[in-house]
């Protein structure tokens, strides 16, 4: 049985990776491209109105902070004093992927950790009287991934090198970040949030290929915490791509204490089938459903113990499809606190509609982006507005989620 204390949380999508380049001409602001900035109180209301009372919600750090130094709330102030108003509880994500203009190099720059926690604790210091949940970082994984990784988002990086060098600045940024505002503000609250993966085969071959991917998703968290060693797993792995023992001590001596432990998981997008062909290995999208979720929310209690929270999950689909997802996985978020695991939260994201990334290195009309995963809808009209609309899915919720106050 879920307690009247369970966080039920909506986010909307908040994707910032706006510096163009020769790489992309294209700004990647999800507020911009659902119309978000012009419709904002409108977007609330209808999370409020569906039963709602936290809200995921992400600041645009590149606007906030234009210049090395200097902040301009004149819009946030808004927003978070409208939300006050309606009885919102905002979880501040304060890094959804990019950096400001002004900053070098993005997360590579040698000050970004400093630089992130400058600008977090700026932030709590001016809603100190309305803010008390924050995300550092959203996804820290996914940033390594795309900006270290593969090349696809600034500064462009590329392989394993590239991946444990984001890796690095960006725990170092969180462990800053989180000890500056604990040092100053050590009521607040850290809402951590990873993005899942969890891959699988059935080749004998592959396991410990498997293992490896598998334990790379939860590299952040065991860093930011202290605990990766000589004996961690991934030890040679790091040493092989530049972490030295001195590194690996720094964060032992700086480690922090994770307040809250929170995972994304999409059914359609969270699990994967490893093979291998010709010579070469490939993941395929598996449909995990609530198997693969109570199998991840499991591992997190096992080696984390908790508090955990859902911080993402949703489905792409019609509303039937939807639906079904929303009250199977429901389901299992009661089945798990009923056998003892510490599950705090559960989040719908995106509340609204989101534009696929795809958009940033795409030639198509902002339309042809559209994923539909929120129980608000967008429709582009023929004046080139979004217009939002809710059905049976911000139906079924309501009455669930009115049943449960």
């Amino acid at each position: 049985m879920m307690k009247k204390e369970f966080m039920w949380i909506a986010g909307i999508e908040d994707t910032f990776v706006t510096k163009t380049d020769r790489t992309s001409a294209r700004s990647l602001d999800e507020y911009e491209l659902t119309q978000h900035y012009s419709n904002w109180e409108g977007d609330l209301e209808i999370i409020a109105d569906t039963g709602f009372k936290y809200v995921r919600y992400g600041i645009p750090w590149y606007t906030v902070n234009p210049e090395k130094g200097r902040f301009d709330f004149s819009w946030t102030d808004r927003v978070f004093d409208f939300m006050g108003e309606r009885g919102l509880i905002p979880i501040v994500d304060f890094i959804h992927y990019g950096t400001p203009h002004w900053m070098d190099n993005g997360f590579l720059n040698s000050c970004f950790p400093d630089y992130m926690a400058d600008y977090e604790l700026e932030v709590l210091e001016r809603y100190k009287k309305s803010i008390d949940l924050f995300t550092p970082m959203n996804e820290p994984f996914i940033t390594q991934e795309f900006c270290g990784r593969l090349s696809l988002w600034p500064p462009y990086l590329s392989g394993d090198d590239g991946f444990v060098k984001l890796l690095i600045a960006t725990a170092k940024g969180i462990m800053k970040s989180v000890s500056s505002i604990k040092r100053e503000l050590p009521n607040k609250y850290a809402l951590h949030v990873e993005a899942s993966g969890i891959f699988f085969s059935a080749e004998r071959e592959l396991q410990e290929e498997v293992k490896k991917m598998n334990e790379m998703r939860y590299l952040t968290y065991d860093l930011i915490q202290g605990k990766v060693d000589a004996k961690h797993c991934l030890f040679d792995y790091l040493y092989k791509n530049g972490v030295s023992g001195e590194d690996l001590d720094w964060f032992t001596e700086n480690r922090i204490t994770v307040d809250g432990f929170g995972v994304n998981y999409y059914p359609q997008l969270s699990v994967f089938k490893v093979s291998k062909e010709k010579g070469k290995i490939r993941t395929t999208p598996f449909y995990g459903g609530t198997e693969y979720l109570e199998k991840l929310i499991v591992n997190y209690h096992e080696r984390y113990g908790g508090p955990i929270f859902l911080t993402e999950t949703s489905i792409n689909g019609e509303p039937d499809h939807q639906i079904l997802w929303w009250r199977e996985s429901l389901k299992l978020v009661e089945d798990l606190i009923d056998r003892g695991i510490d599950l705090k939260g559960y989040t719908w994201f995106p509340a609204i509609d989101l534009i696929n990334w795809d958009y940033r290195y795409g030639s198509e009309p902002v339309e042809k982006y559209l994923e539909p995963m929120g129980f608000v809808s967008l429709k582009m009209d023929p004046s080139r507005q979004f217009r939002r609309s809710t059905g049976e899915l911000a139906t079924v919720m309501r009455n669930d989620l009115r049943g449960e106050e």
